[in-house]
């Protein structure tokens, strides 16, 4: 992101490393022990906090520190029957603010963790880990729990909102989303949305995973405009092990498990080859039970991927039940590694698997050595999207582009519970946008700390048009969902997250709680449902297009027949005077306009309002084409994209 110790001059000497602050985080619960929620060096708690720290099986108040400084665990709503098998002995889960799941960890020590050297998973990964906002002080709100018939529910995370915006909290962290069919915005079983906007509308900014759902398009989540969405992309460090073949020809592939010792050379064969019943094709991607355990004795197993309905976890089970000793699994791009216990596994693309398959095919006895994963920083071009990351646009909003901003999530080393026997660090990789959310978060609290006035709508803004769209190779960001394409706004947002430019982004587009409840009236939704939600009195205007006019840091055009205008508003927060200049990329086979062309801001002009007008010379229904405008003045480049789609059938 380019936050370095040394160089970070202007986002962490400016802002305290969030000092002062408080995330909150909407999870799992947390493991107070880590290394991660030191407060050694944690300022005062703040004198507004007006949270507690609930005690429970295995936390109590002295589980709280001046890192975490409120705990609250939340379950009535979750069923009898349910408490009962939690109750048991059948269950890790502790009733307590205590995270027996690890995510919860996870995502509070990426947000706000305290540096700690040497992190690391098994020697891999090896490093001084940090969060966001290393100064930043925690709230937990345990809401999610670890049993068989579900996880969270929508009472239990209301009233960890509810007890968030209570207590204090700047910012919150909620790693949590609906998959789709999403529930319209007023909908009582949009927790997220409903939560959110309360949050939002006193002031505290909430950050959500846009879900991993990708690389399908229309399957982001949490879309809701007030949310600030966060898609998921890779870092520029691998684990490449190396596969030697008996011909002495080495292949590359990734791991983070690779057993308890380097496996010499031993035979090496081909899953198929070993089947049970050669008739089915349960073999191929190695189901369970379907390899001959005299013939996988002893040897590394090629399996090749043929569904989502298995993986490499449980490829790796078929393969050791079998009697086997290594796998190798050949399957799609798909970002993210998964342990595979003790048992040393290796992820090949097609390529790598086929290449391996045809050295097996044509040698009497094929044989190979896997070798330990290495810990490779800066070879591999990054950032991408990751192929998980729910894409837009909205299936429920159209207008509003989601996700708003991308950010790493492919291999995070952070903070976990340590499980079981086994020599724990105590940090563990996750992949997922859960772990680009609190990353968002962290930035969050720093903007915060240094423009405490600021409005959750700000904030996103700064963040939205200071986002990167060039890699560290210095070409466009990519993506690579079926093929490998350059990403778009409905994979990115704004683009890949700047901690240093969000910091002081010349302009931002602000947006009020009352600006929200008349997009609410504009999707349609009648005063009276809207009041349920907003529990407030709500009169709706007739506003024509107010769904195009929220004043967001991107504008979307969904349906355009022929001419569509877009008002934007925009707030100097950089040089008390200054002349902006709109740079434009206008989107293919639109003519775009602005007016003015010319922002001149000073002391009596600090908001200005200017309009972008689309006309389409298409004669054909169309797909979504992109652009930009860029609002500059030599310093900033405030930075908007643009989607529009046009129609010609209705």
């Amino acid at each position: 992101m380019g936050v370095h110790h040394s160089t970070s001059k202007i986002a962490f000497s400016d802002s305290n490393l969030g000092e002062g602050t408080i995330i909150g985080v909407i999870d799992t619960g947390i493991w107070p022990e880590s290394p991660s929620f030191n407060d050694e060096a944690m300022g005062q708690i703040p004198s507004r906090w007006k949270g507690i720290c609930q005690g429970g099986k295995h936390f109590n108040s002295t589980n709280c520190n001046k890192k975490i400084i409120g705990a609250r665990w939340f379950m009535k709503g979750i069923s009898d029957q349910t408490k009962k098998l939690l109750q048991g002995n059948n269950s890790d889960e502790y009733l307590s603010a205590r995270d027996a799941i690890g995510h919860g960890t996870h995502t509070a020590s990426t947000a706000a963790g305290y540096f700690v050297g040497n992190a690391n998973y098994r020697g891999l990964a090896s490093g001084l880990a940090r969060g966001g906002a290393p100064l930043a002080h925690l709230a937990i709100y345990k809401a999610c729990w670890d049993f068989p018939i579900g996880d969270c529910t929508d009472a239990d995370i209301l009233k960890a909102f509810d007890k968030a915006i209570h207590d204090g909290v700047d910012v919150l962290t909620v790693s949590l989303g609906f998959a789709i069919p999403l529930f319209s915005y007023v909908d009582q079983r949009d927790s997220l949305a409903i939560g959110s906007f309360h949050a939002t509308s006193k002031g505290i900014t909430v950050v959500c995973s846009a879900g991993n759902s990708g690389p399908v398009s229309q399957t982001v989540t949490n879309t809701a405009p007030w949310i600030i969405t966060v898609g998921a992309t890779t870092i520029d460090r691998a684990f490449p092990a190396a596969i030697t073949l008996g011909n002495n020809r080495t292949v590359w592939g990734q791991s983070i498990d690779m057993g308890k010792h380097n496996l010499g050379s031993v035979g090496l064969t081909y899953s198929e080859r070993i089947a049970v019943d050669p008739s089915d094709n349960l073999a191929k991607d190695c189901q369970s039970g379907s390899l001959n355990a005299t013939m996988a004795a002893g040897k590394i197993v090629l399996c090749f991927s043929v569904s989502d309905q298995q993986d490499i976890v449980s490829a790796s089970l078929t393969v050791k039940e079998a009697g086997g000793v290594g796998l190798v699994y050949a399957q799609y791009h798909e970002d993210g590694l998964n342990q595979c216990g003790s048992f040393p596994c290796i992820k090949v693309d097609y390529e790598v698997g086929t290449q391996t398959l045809t050295y097996i095919r044509r040698s009497r006895f094929p044989t190979a050595s896997l070798s330990f994963p290495k810990t490779v920083i800066g070879k591999w071009t990054s950032p991408r999207v990751a192929s998980f990351s729910s894409r837009g646009p909205s299936s429920m909003s159209p207008t509003v582009l989601k996700p708003d901003i991308a950010a790493p999530g492919v291999d995070i080393l952070a903070a976990f519970p340590p499980k079981g026997t086994t020599r724990s660090s105590g940090f563990a990789f996750l992949s997922g946008t859960s772990m680009s959310c609190p990353h968002v978060a962290g930035i969050a609290a720093l903007i915060k700390s240094k423009h405490p006035t600021w409005s959750p709508a700000a904030i996103r803004s700064a963040l939205v048009t200071t986002a990167s769209q060039t890699g560290t190779d210095g070409s466009l960001i990519s993506e690579e969902g079926s093929t490998h394409k350059a990403a778009d706004p409905f994979d990115i947002g704004g683009g890949h997250v700047d901690p240093n430019k969000a910091m002081d982004p010349g302009l931002i587009y602000d947006i009020t709680t009352e600006d929200y409840v008349q997009f609410l009236c504009s999707m349609g939704h009648s005063s009276a449902s809207i009041s349920k939600v907003t529990k407030t009195t709500t009169s709706c205007k007739k506003g024509k297009h107010q769904t195009l006019n929220l004043n967001l840091p991107s504008i979307l055009v969904p349906n355009l027949k022929r001419v569509a205008t877009v008002m934007r508003t925009v707030t100097n927060v950089g040089n008390i005077t200054a002349v902006y200049k709109a740079l434009l990329k206008v989107p293919y086979g639109i003519k775009v306009r602005v007016e003015p062309q010319t922002l001149s801001f000073n002391s009596d002009a600090r908001i200005l309002n200017f309009s972008v007008s689309f006309l389409s010379t298409q004669k054909f229904h169309g797909d979504y084409k992109f652009g930009s405008l860029t609002w500059t003045d030599g310093k900033y480049f405030v930075r908007t994209p643009i989607a529009v789609r046009t129609i010609q059938f209705e």
